[in-house]
């Protein structure tokens, strides 16, 4: 699945991952700096982040004469989000969840089986 299919684009994508990281807010400055590989510009990075905001994944708050931003979203919220767009995305939810299960780490299925094991059962109509 496509990080557009997500709602958030590549660059989108890196710049959440460095507020993830940080853990606090941050300016433009360290975002450029946390994605030095890329080499963005920081013009492209405030947009980048001015989108964000408007699409509600970050907020901001001035110091001084400088914005600095944060997350609204954690990572695993997001990654829930991509795991339901998945299903969605599949054409049968079951035989992808069979098939996601079926290659999970043995730790990763007991910690998906104690989940289970406390999530009260539905009655059938």
């Amino acid at each position: 699945m496509s990080n557009t299919a997500s709602g958030l684009g590549s660059l989108e994508s890196a710049v959440m991952a460095v507020l993830w990281a940080a853990g606090r807010p941050v300016s433009v400055r360290e975002v450029v700096e946390g994605l030095a590989d890329r080499e963005p510009a920081y013009t492209t990075i405030s947009t980048v982040l001015e989108n964000l905001r408007r699409k509600g994944w970050v907020d901001r708050e001035r110091t001084g004469r400088l914005w600095f931003y944060r997350a609204l979203r954690d990572r695993a919220s997001h990654a829930a989000d991509r795991m339901h767009g998945a299903l969605d995305d599949s054409g049968d939810p079951r035989v992808a969840l069979l098939r996601f299960v079926d290659r999970m780490d043995p730790d990763d299925l007991d910690v998906l089986r104690g989940l289970l094991a406390d999530v009260p059962r539905t009655e059938d109509p």
